[in-house]
């Protein structure tokens, strides 16, 4: 009988404290708002990152539940067998995913991860070279013309239909992508270069007196023949020399001349390193266009020439974890301001993107950092089953690639212990700092010693964060990821469990652990 008064006794007493108890500081409530959030997507990112694992996987042969008709060592690009067919093996898509694989391998090459990634490593390597010697619609393997075409049936046969060929981006990825897992795999046998057993592992992947069976040099020797002539670009779409393609390129040169001195084969190293330097002075500065103050993904193109592929030339045509500055890194002025100009476009592009900010001023340069869908291009019309007066969506992959670029500038200053500021990059690092009593100054490096320098790391941080938050917001309640999300409602589209998504998912988290 008395439990009932003393109930209401008690959420008198807890009433009154309610509104007894000043509120929080306005000052102390943004932290905290933050931090809560903060832990929201650090736990949702544990969780999501094991999901990517698996769905990868599931598209990987041997071993995926979504390969079992499919030649060992194939990737596809997605499940879907129609509306949109997807079920093929593209080089570029491929290679980029194994080179996923590769990273999860080198982390801890004893773990069980590690012990069923090796089959599948060992099954892509095997099949790539089936690949390059098939005879199919780009050429043959005699004029290396061949190793130009872009896809392939699950099976590995030939894909004989129209199609945007050759695209030239596919050898050198490939290259990039063997010659990690070499390196990977020779870090755990310091015996490798010198046992008969480590001779006939590498053998089919570099040997320079058998070139016709070496997988790698194959590819080394087309892209130094070819890096000059035109090909289709990374969205299989236009016609011409491409940002994305160029990059690629160089980088497989420069990684190339270096594997070439090791396996002594002076003759191919100085060879390779000589078209990358022409690459790189020749061709890379044409993509840098300063009345429009970005890159450019093709040259000549009829579209602006912002682009996604802008960001993936720059992830993956640089090395992770280096302390050397390359030309058009993630983390260099250009690629910077290039990131700021379509993140623009896209915030104003998407109606999904155009939701209220919880930002007092949400029309500030900084809300375009603080989480924005990303797409492919602005002219984009693909909505992920064909065309659309409408235009095109977001795309996971893209919006995760502007997260890691923000995660690698950070990573690359921390490096160097050093923030250089110029006046090129200044429209990026403006609005990075609206809204800050910080400004930065054009001409001057600020280092770790600075109080600039650690609110910049902040902030960029904060902002490769916002752009996870959007993926994350963007997934369905399994985790899964499908190539793109409305534009207008953003519930997932197009082909679904694709490959590349979860791969870039991946490569983002993983740089942001890097942090």
């Amino acid at each position: 009988m008395l439990l009932v008064p003393f109930v209401l006794v008690a959420y008198g007493v807890l009433y009154a404290l309610a509104y007894s108890i000043p509120p929080l500081p306005e000052s102390w409530q943004r932290p905290l708002q933050e931090a809560l959030s903060r832990d929201s997507l650090d736990s949702w990112l544990e969780r999501e990152e094991d999901i990517a694992i698996d769905r990868l996987l599931d598209n990987v042969a041997p071993g995926g539940r979504n390969v079992r008709d499919a030649a060992p060592g194939t990737v596809i690009a997605s499940p879907s067998r129609h509306h949109p067919n997807y079920y093929y093996q593209w080089v570029r898509d491929a290679a980029i995913t194994t080179s996923t694989l590769v990273d999860l391998y080198a982390e801890d090459p004893y773990s069980f991860l590690s012990s069923d990634l090796v089959p599948i490593l060992d099954a892509y390597t095997v099949l790539q070279y089936k690949l390059q010697h098939s005879n199919n619609p780009s050429g043959s393997f005699d004029d290396l013309s061949g190793l130009g075409e872009p896809k392939f049936e699950a099976d590995g046969s030939p894909f004989t239909g129209s199609w945007g060929r050759p695209q030239r981006d596919g050898p050198a990825l490939r290259a990039l992508t063997l010659i990690s897992y070499l390196k990977a795999y020779n870090e755990t046998h310091s015996s490798l270069w010198d046992s008969d057993f480590g001779d006939e592992w590498f053998r089919p992947l570099y040997d320079a007196d058998m070139p016709a069976d070496s997988i790698i040099k194959a590819d080394l020797e087309y892209v130094s023949h070819y890096w000059n002539a035109s090909g289709f670009d990374l969205w299989e779409e236009v016609e011409g020399l491409h940002f994305f393609t160029a990059m690629v390129q160089a980088r497989a040169l420069r990684e190339g001349a270096k594997l070439a001195a090791l396996f002594e084969d002076p003759g191919a190293a100085a060879w390779y390193a000589l078209q990358a330097r022409k690459l790189e002075e020749e061709l890379l500065p044409k993509f840098w266009s300063e009345r429009n103050g970005h890159l450019v993904e093709t040259l000549d193109s009829p579209r602006g020439g912002l682009d996604c592929g802008l960001l993936l030339g720059a992830l993956h045509g640089t090395e992770r974890n280096s302390t050397a500055t390359e030309r058009f890194a993630p983390y260099s002025d250009e690629v910077l301001v290039s990131l700021l100009a379509l993140a623009r476009d896209q915030r104003y592009r998407f109606p999904i993107n155009s939701a209220p900010s919880d930002s007092s001023n949400a029309e500030s340069e900084f809300s375009l950092l603080q989480g924005t869908g990303v797409g492919r291009y602005p002219e984009d019309v693909y909505d992920g089953y064909g065309t659309s007066p409408r235009g095109g969506n977001p795309w996971f992959l893209c919006t995760s690639s502007v997260a890691e670029t923000l995660f690698r500038t950070v990573e690359h200053a921390v490096a160097v212990e050093q923030l250089p500021i110029s006046s090129r990059g200044m429209p990026f690092w403006d609005a990075l700092m609206e809204n800050s009593s910080t400004s930065l100054e054009p001409g001057r490096t600020y280092k770790p010693t600075d109080p600039e320098f650690d609110e910049v790391m902040a902030r960029l941080r904060r902002a490769g964060d916002a752009f996870l938050v959007v993926v994350k917001k963007h997934t369905d309640a399994e985790g899964r990821l499908s190539e793109q999300f409305d534009r207008w409602n953003g519930y997932e589209r197009g082909a679904e469990d694709l490959t590349w998504s979860y791969g870039a998912f991946l490569q983002a988290v993983r740089a942001r652990q890097r942090l």
